[in-house]
């Protein structure tokens, strides 16, 4: 499958409409089950659900000698409201220069990518120097209950000490002056604790001063006026922005945000419950916060930090959930290398940035890996029209779409960098490079 082959695929793919728990999510992957069959490439379908498949191919090195690499993405979706767009939602139009659809940045751009250097790596199988795997997932925009989390109880050992190719970046963002081609190394962990309180409940005419609500209200006010106190995590990725663009600040109001919150701890409140009726004072309340953490800041810590607000107050504190953060730094990993060769392939197909580390702005399917010691760099190159600050309000939002050349530029810089990283006596394709 050439370049101009593979755009034509990713535009059937982006028609196919793939909402999550929809029958689309099988089509879709039926879609790409046939497209490497037609390649020689055996597949196999992963379903907690028959009707809800995960699509896994794999192409084994002869002597391996470096650690599996991963390519991952999903083909679920969330909906679009077609009075909104100016072209169909699951049109696949190509106009101005651009595809247009849902999928488009979310991340069916990155699954056909991946599937382009896939299909090239099989060509030249005899000189593997790793493993390489090919994983299209469902449900990711539902949680990942029948998606990657499902994949991760069946095939466990994929999981472990890999190197895993994610959706999170690659877009691009010019700031103070320079381009700059973002590239995720890792996530923030996620803490959930339920706060809770009992009082004593009644009609709202006899308030009373036994209340739960006021209770609860204590602990959150003690919680989030303390927040600046969890300063814990690992700063390496801060740290690397700021020797790479050289400033704390930056001109660009969605880079700014990227480089605050790659440095710093929050808490959010995710759900309350404080009654069911009106007119009655509920003898119960309570509230889920979700603490959003730096890499490598152990539960124990936001535990203690809780403890340590609500001492002397009559609430409970439950940990509901805990995900722990991870992330790639040039201490840790072949991030450097990594970063080198992202930044000459960019170079080469007419992006003259460079690669800018962050952290990704949520939690992604990647989080089953780095979970397990594997260095998750979430990467689909785009050209600066489709800069970060102008496609990110299109991510579940409206006229999501994609440069046609934007598309090409990063099948062919993801190639450069997987062929480098896989292949023994790696040539550059002179006439792509044109």
């Amino acid at each position: 499958m050439d370049i101009k082959e593979n755009r034509e695929a990713f535009i059937r793919l982006v028609r196919i409409p793939s909402v999550t728990g929809s029958p689309g999510e099988e089509q879709a992957c039926s879609y790409l089950e046939e497209i490497l069959k037609e390649h020689g490439i055996e597949s196999r379908r992963i379903a907690k659900k028959p009707e809800r498949p995960n699509l896994l191919a794999g192409i084994r090195a002869k002597h391996p000698k470096k650690e599996p690499l991963v390519l991952i993405s999903h083909i679920d979706v969330v909906d679009g409201d077609p009075e909104k767009w100016s072209h169909p939602v699951f049109g696949g139009e190509v106009a101005d220069g651009r595809i247009w659809g849902r999928g488009t940045l979310d991340t069916k751009q990155l699954t056909m990518m991946e599937l382009y250097s896939f299909l090239r790596l099989k060509d030249c199988e005899e000189r593997l120097v790793r493993d390489v795997w090919f994983l299209a997932t469902i449900d990711e925009e539902g949680g990942s209950a029948y998606g990657m989390e499902y994949v991760k109880s069946v095939c466990p050992e994929l999981f472990k000490n890999a190197m895993v190719i994610n959706e999170g970046g690659g877009f691009p963002l010019h700031i103070n002056g320079k381009d700059y081609m973002m590239l995720t190394v890792g996530e923030k962990a996620v803490c959930r604790i339920r706060i809770h309180a009992s009082g004593t409940g009644g009609h709202a005419s006899a308030p009373g001063d036994d209340q739960a609500v006021q209770k609860l209200a204590a602990a959150l006010e003690r919680i989030f006026a303390a927040e600046k106190e969890l300063s814990g995590g690992s700063h390496h990725t801060q740290e690397t922005m700021r020797a790479i663009v050289g400033s704390d600040e930056w001109d660009n109001a969605v880079g700014a945000d990227i480089f605050g919150y790659a440095g710093q701890n929050s808490i959010g409140m995710r759900n309350y419950q404080i009654g069911e009726r009106g007119n009655v004072i509920p003898a119960e309340a309570e509230a889920v916060l979700e603490f959003k953490v730096l890499p490598y800041m152990p539960q124990e810590e936001i535990t203690a930090f809780v403890e340590k607000c609500i001492r002397g107050l009559p609430v409970t504190a439950e940990v509901l959930g805990y995900e722990p953060g991870f992330e790639s730094h040039f201490d840790n990993s072949h991030l450097k290398e990594l970063v080198e060769d992202l930044n000459q392939a960019c170079r080469r197909y007419g992006f003259a940035g460079e690669v800018l580390p962050m952290l990704a702005l949520g939690r992604t399917d990647g989080r089953f890996f780095g979970s397990e010691g594997s260095m998750v760099y979430g990467c689909s190159p785009l050209l600066m029209g489709d800069s970060f600050d102008v496609v990110l309000p299109k991510v579940h939002g409206n006229d999501e779409s994609i440069l046609a050349d934007s598309y090409e530029f990063g099948c062919r810089v993801l190639w450069e960098v997987i062929g480098k990283n896989c292949l023994t006596d790696f040539d550059i394709d002179e006439e792509e490079a044109l």
